[in-house]
Order: C-alpha cells, then structure tokens, then sequence
C-alpha cells in the first residue's frame, strides 16, 4: 500500500471552522445591514427585535429581525414593515450541505417562528385595538390651531389631540372598529400605536360619496377632500392602498374610486405611482397624482396634493384633480331621454363620407404599410381646409401625438406642403413632443389640457387628434379587455366629447390575421371607422380601404401613389434630401367597367388592381414595356397571393382576354392610358 505522503505530496491543511458557525451575530448582522436595516447590537434570542431602515423617519422602527443560534446551524430572519417591504432568510454558510438532521431542524424551527409570529401579531393586535378604543374615546378634538394643521394649511377633520399634544388619527375598518392609531406630533413625525393593526384600516374624511377618494397620509387626503368635497379614505402609506381600495368598493358599490397617489419622483420606481396603479387597476378605479413646475422643485422636493396645495394654493389641488375626476355635478349618475325629445341630425363630416366629427376612427396596417402616410396627408388636409383627394373638410385644429419617428415627421410635412404647393405656415397643425400614455388618466388630462390651450391661443376648435400609434401611446397593455377599456374611455372623456371632433388612433395589422387590427377586440367594437393600409411593394402604391362603418354607407376604397419631391436641405453628400406625399391613382374604371361585362374572382381582382398600378406607376416614370413576371408576383404576394394562386389568376385573366402575356411580362387590356383618361 503506498504512504499517505505520496497520495497527498502537498500535505494537509488544518481544518477551520465556518466564520458564520464561530460568530454568526457578524455574519447576521452583515446580512441585515446589507437589506438597509440600522443594527446597534445583535441580540441572538429567538425573539423579535424591532430597528429602524435606511428609508426609515426619525425615530421610526419599521425593521424588524429574529436571530436563532441553539441550534446546530444557526438561521435567522429580517425584514421591514414599511416600504420598501421585504422579508430576508439568512442560514449560517457551513461549508457543506445540511444533513437531514440539520435540515430538519431548521425546517420545524420556520415553521414555530411562522405559527408564533402570527399568534403574537394577532395577540397583539387585539390588545392594541382595545387600548386604540380606550385611549381615544377620552381624547378631544383637535382645533385648528395645531402647529401641524396650521403649516399643512388644513383643517383637523375630526382626528383627536392626546394629552402630549399630537394628532391622533383613528385607524378603523370597514365595520367600524377601531384597530389602533397613528400619533403626529408639531415637528410632523408619525408613530403608529405598538402592534396595532394597519393593514386593511383607514380613517375616513367623510364628503360626497359619487367619487370615492384614496390617498396615503392624513395632510394628503385633507387637501383632496378640502378641493373636491369628495370622501377621501387615508390608507396611511401605499402598501396599504390595495386593501383599502377593495374595502372601497365594498362599501360603496356604486362610486367612482380614485387613488389619490404620491407622486414619488424622487424615488427609485416612484412606489406611490405604482402601487396607486395597481390598486386602481384592482377595483377598475381611477389615478390621479400631482405634477409640479420647475419652480416647485426649485427648494423643495414635493411629492403629494398636501405640497401642491402648500406650494400653489387649494385651487391647484382642485384643478388637477378635476382633469381627472370632472367637477361635481349635482344631476342623477345615469340619465335618460324621452324617445320624442331626441333630434334627428345629419351627419357632420371632418373629411366628406370618410371621417365623421365625434366619432373614434382607426388606420392600421403592417409596419412601412402606409397607415401614418395617410394619416398624416389627412391631418395636413384639415388643418389647412384642403380638400382631400375630391373630399371636403372641416377646417379645424388638429393635433398630431406622436410616438415615434419624429424626426421623420418633420420632413413629411414638408414633402406634403411642396407636393400640394398649400403652405402650413400658421396652420393649426401640432405635433407633440413625446407619447403620451393614455391609459393613465392623468396623463390623459395633462394632454387635454395643453390642447385646450393651444386651441384657445390659435383661435381653432380641435376638428381631429391624431393618435400614432396606439402602441406608443397607450401605456397598457393592449391585449388586455380591461386596459383597452380604459384606453378608449380616456380618449372619449378626455379628448372627443369636449370637441366633438374626431380621435385617429393609428395602429398595426395583427400577426396573423392582416384584415384586424392587431390587440383587444373591444378597440375593434368601440370604432364608429375603420380602415386598412396595404403598400404594394412594386408599384409603391398604397391601398386605404374601409372595414368598417358604423353609421354610414362603406366608401369607395382608394389608391394613392407615393410621390418624391426635393426638400430644401442637403444631405452630407450634397443632394437634396428627398420627402413624399401622396397623389390619387383612380383605378376604378377599369376594374368596375371590367366587371359589367366579366365576373372576376376576388383574386382575379386583386391581381388585376396590382398590375394596373404597376403600368400606371410606368406611365407617370415615362417607361415602356410589360409589367415584368418579377414585378407583378412581389406586388401580388404584397396581398396575400400565392404564386400557384397568381399564375391562375393570370391564365383566367388572359382567357377572358383581360390580359395580354408576353415574352417579357404581361400588359392589361385596355391600356391603363385610358384609364387615367375617365
């Protein structure tokens, strides 16, 4: 047998023990500080020992830790009550794994933990909201003369004043009770009552009850409820807004329910926007949340209604809110008409038989389809009281949101304006700076009100507002039913109904299905028009069908051919920048008088249409000759043709003598010249 020193010719190291078996207090404590938690000393009882958190107020012990070392592998845990909430499992690092017995014993000594601490949360709870009850039954009503108020510029609403001289606000339930209470006192620092129960509890500033009002601290709340008149809910902080949402909407089935959130923008994630997001979403409430100018922020760093009606006066509070939540009406919630009172009226055109005044409209089409071409050439149209290919308008402002591509915009605008020779200069014609996320409320009534103000300085009445694209510009998600709902309703209370004019919304073709609009059915059912881009590859010519048309006969489908022209600027070799707008192909003639006389199949059709673009775009570059095989199959596959399907087509076509085959391509009969001459 050999010696053990030629099996291990470098030795043995001497066995160390794991740093976090010889001191797991240190390795503990590195485990806490690393979660933000504020340690002075460890204490390894088992037991539960309240600290504070890096994000924590003065004086307030939100953190909380329990450390167990009588085992054989010592395990504790950590964790904060407040945001941000957390809960951290720390186990001594041994080198190996457990063993069964070890594994066990840290397994049974959870779930004792789990089982205990609930026990003392729910023991101590009880005891809390018996001494909540007692205490603030003997306590008087605060006056408005309290250091807090008078700074906070609000009034006391009923909360209490202990004999210290704080603010106490009760925290009860939806029944009633009290479960325990939150002390402010002159310097606005907040203690809740020792193992009082928050979660779910709120005090209520009692107002109408059309809308029901949820915000995070007591000052907040006071300056929506003083705004509005509305019942606004104080949840205490936005961990807790989801739970008092829902018991909300379980006390007043029939309100509105509005997050009043923080606007945290100076934390990482602003946690007021998105927990007030999610209980909103939670009860298919609404959010509102403040903005504030740059001189706000100038010394200050303000985040809540309480700031804004501190900063800008109560008027403030009230205007932003009511962008959102609408004035106090004094009229029933839902309403009627008798039937002999309605009146009958003509139907009120932005663009002749194609866009109607009121009304939500769609242009969809798959990426570099054509749909923001169109949208664009229509838009320029109203703004400027041109007539759009043959139509009238309604001249009337018209703001152009843009979610992407705006450098392009620029250049788009200006090829309409050289190709049409109508100048925009002065046109009421605006395109924004950024998307706007229009499924959140608020930012919908921010962009309702800058259009409000534009259209009061320009003297026009938005006629049209351009939404391109719905992607960029909603903000949810679009294949939700609830999100697109709440989508469409802000386009509706925000941007149509004060105008009566037309919202546009610009949107992509479905992945699968290229006929829809990709997404939600429920965009699909709220349209009163809708209509499809399809570019044809060889031609360059672009097809604007109507899909739908809620109130009105289906117009004609038209055609237009995208035009190059010169922009005043060079490029970096000296050329002129090309731009492009759009002029009318009328293919029609053609096809309706092929029609009288010979029954086209619908892909007889389409491939007809697609080579009779294809000659016209050859008669306006002043070529000769066929269409080419190459051509015709790569526009004819632009519209969903298979090549077996296209070669039938054209051997039916050329039966019907309606084509003419050649050794280089096809021709149509007649010759597209006559064509253009009807």
């Amino acid at each position: 047998m050999s010696n053990l020193s030629s099996i291990f010719p470098n030795g043995f190291a001497v066995a160390t023990e794991s740093q976090d078996l010889v001191n797991p207090e240190g390795a503990f404590r590195a485990h806490c500080e690393a979660s933000g938690l504020l340690i002075k000393e460890i204490i390894a009882d088992g037991e539960i020992h309240r600290v504070s958190h890096i994000s924590s107020k003065k004086g307030a012990l939100d953190g909380w830790y329990i450390l167990h070392t009588s085992g054989k592998v010592p395990v504790g845990i950590a964790g904060c009550w407040k945001e941000p909430t957390f809960e951290a499992k720390w186990v001594a690092d041994t080198g190996r794994a457990m063993n069964f017995t070890e594994r066990f014993e840290h397994d049974k000594w959870m779930n004792d933990l789990k089982t205990k601490k609930d026990a003392d949360r729910i023991a101590s709870q009880a005891v809390a909201a018996e001494r909540a009850e007692d205490e603030v039954g003997t306590y008087a009503d605060a006056s408005a003369d309290h250091p807090y108020l008078v700074r906070k510029h609000i009034e006391p609403h009923g909360v209490k004043i202990d004999r210290a001289g704080r603010l106490v606000v009760p925290v009860i339930d939806q029944h009633g009770e009290i479960l325990s209470y939150q002390t402010i006192d002159a310097e606005g620092n907040k203690r809740f009552l020792k193992g009082g129960k928050i979660e779910g509890g709120f005090f209520e500033l009692r107002g109408n009850r059309k809308i029901i009002f949820i915000g995070e601290g007591f000052a907040t709340c006071a300056s929506i409820h003083e705004a509005t008149g509305y019942t606004v809910m104080v949840a205490f902080d936005c961990g807790n807004l989801a739970k008092v949402a829902k018991a909300a909407k379980e006390m007043f089935p029939g309100s509105r329910i509005v997050i009043g959130a923080d606007n945290d923008q100076f934390t990482d994630g602003n946690p007021g926007v998105t927990k007030g997001r999610a209980a909103a979403a939670l009860v298919f409430g609404e959010i509102v949340y403040p903005s504030f100018s740059e001189s706000d922020m100038t010394d200050n760093k303000p985040t809540d209604f309480n700031d804004l009606h501190c900063l800008q006066g109560l008027d403030a509070v009230k205007d932003q809110i009511e962008r959102v939540a609408g004035p106090v009406r004094e009229k029933l919630a839902f309403e009627f008409s008798r039937a002999d009172s309605l009146q009958l009226t003509e139907i009120k055109w932005v663009v002749d038989d194609y866009i109607e005044a009121d009304s939500l409209a769609q242009v969809f089409g798959d990426p570099g389809g054509g749909k923001s071409f169109v949208s664009i050439d229509i838009a320029c149209c109203v703004a400027t009281g041109t007539s759009w290919h043959g139509h009238e308008v309604q001249k009337g402002a018209v703001f152009y949101i843009a979610g992407e591509g705006h450098n392009g915009l620029a250049r788009r605008f200006k090829g309409w304006e050289l190709g049409n020779g109508v100048a925009l200069t002065g046109a009421p014609l605006f395109k924004s700076h950024r998307a706007a996320q229009l499924y959140d409320a608020t930012e919908a009534a921010l962009v309702a009100q800058s259009i409000k103000t534009l259209s009061a300085e320009c003297g026009h009445i938005p006629s049209m507002i351009v939404i391109d694209t719905l992607a960029r510009n909603m903000g949810g998600d679009e294949n939700s039913t609830q999100d697109m709902n709440s989508f469409i309703q802000h386009l509706d209370t925000y941007l149509r109904q004060d105008y009566k004019c037309c919202v546009l919304v610009v949107h992509h073709s479905g992945a699968m299905d290229k006929d829809r609009s990709r997404g939600s059915t429920a965009l699909k059912g709220a349209l009163d028009a809708e209509y499809k881009c399809q570019l044809d590859s060889g031609s360059k010519t672009i097809q604007f069908e109507s899909k739908k048309m809620k109130d009105a006969e289906m117009p004609p489908a038209k055609n237009f051919q995208i035009t190059q022209v010169d922009l005043p600027i060079m490029d970096k070799h000296n050329l002129p920048v090309k731009g492009a707008y759009l002029t009318s192909v009328d293919i029609s003639g053609l096809v309706s008088s092929v029609q009288k006389k010979t029954y086209l199949s619908p892909n007889q059709k389409k491939v007809m249409e697609c080579l009779v673009m294809l000659e016209v775009k050859r008669l306006q570059d002043q070529q000769s000759g066929p269409v080419s095989h190459d051509e015709l199959r790569e526009s004819a596959k632009g519209h969903g043709i298979a090549n077996n399907r296209l070669w039938e087509a054209l051997k039916s076509l050329t039966t019907k003598n309606l084509v003419v085959e050649m050794n280089d391509g096809y021709k149509s009969v007649p010759k597209p010249a006559e064509v253009l001459a009807e």
